[in-house]
């Protein structure tokens, strides 16, 4: 390639040895002797690196060899596109993470806000409707032979990515000679469950009408009825 007869040139016309030569550009002596006898030949930083050190312009240094400029403006335009994808890149990236910052920024107040409003409603209406903290940490109230229990309310945490309490609902529980009545409300569903004085599980579902005989002589649905319209009202000023 005839740009490894110009760097010969230039190096010979500054009195200059291959090895200091390949000093002021941090190669070796061999590299640069490659170049002059053109088994190899700079890349496109060190030729404009050669052009800046001796005042030599690219096309002096690059006279009549076509091979060279027509690599050089093929690494230039492979450049130019690479930068320009490399832009792009970037720009999106750059995008995405202000769009991820803004939605966290958000997602937090809508968060810190939900909290507190959460919370403190539901501490203010169980203290109103008389509830009393257990030593496991439910929330009790005893009306009228019902026993109505609540679960003690926090927040999910942040990273949960919820701005609800998870579980939300109310038991309701009361004693018909030999069984126990347990109503469960959250949201519109509600269970019933019934269970003897040993504990043991008689019924599990929705319809009281489907009791066995033997529970369903002492279960009155006008009651349950009554107790259900009670639970909703606290219900619903719980939560």
């Amino acid at each position: 390639m005839n740009i490894g007869k110009s760097i010969r040139k230039i190096r010979t016309e500054n009195n200059m040895s291959q090895e200091e030569f390949a000093e002021i550009f941090f190669v070796t002596r061999q590299t640069v002797s490659n170049w002059e006898n053109e088994k190899s030949y700079p890349d496109l930083n060190t030729i404009v690196k050669i052009s800046d050190e001796f005042g030599i312009s690219l096309d002096t240094l690059l006279k009549g060899d076509r091979e060279m400029i027509n690599e050089i403006s093929e690494k230039a335009a492979i450049g130019l596109k690479w930068n320009k994808l490399k832009r792009i890149v970037f720009i999106t990236l750059s995008i995405i993470l202000i769009c991820m910052l803004l939605s966290i920024a958000v997602y937090g107040t809508v968060w810190a806000v939900r909290k507190n409003r959460l919370e403190k409603h539901f501490g203010q209406a169980i203290a109103d409707l008389g509830f009393v903290e257990s030593d496991e940490r439910y929330y009790i109230l005893e009306n009228n032979g019902v026993t109505y229990t609540l679960p003690h309310q926090e927040m999910p945490s942040f990273w949960d990515f919820s701005t609800d309490f998870h579980a939300k609902f109310l038991d309701c529980c009361y004693e018909n000679n030999s069984y126990t009545f347990s109503i469960r409300i959250s949201g519109e569903y509600s269970s019933l469950t019934v269970t003897d004085e040993n504990g043991k599980d008689y019924y599990s579902g929705t319809d009281g009408a489907k009791l066995p005989e033997s529970v369903r002589r002492e279960y009155s649905p006008e009651k349950a009825e009554n107790i259900l319209k009670e639970a909703k009202k606290i219900y619903n000023q719980v939560y």
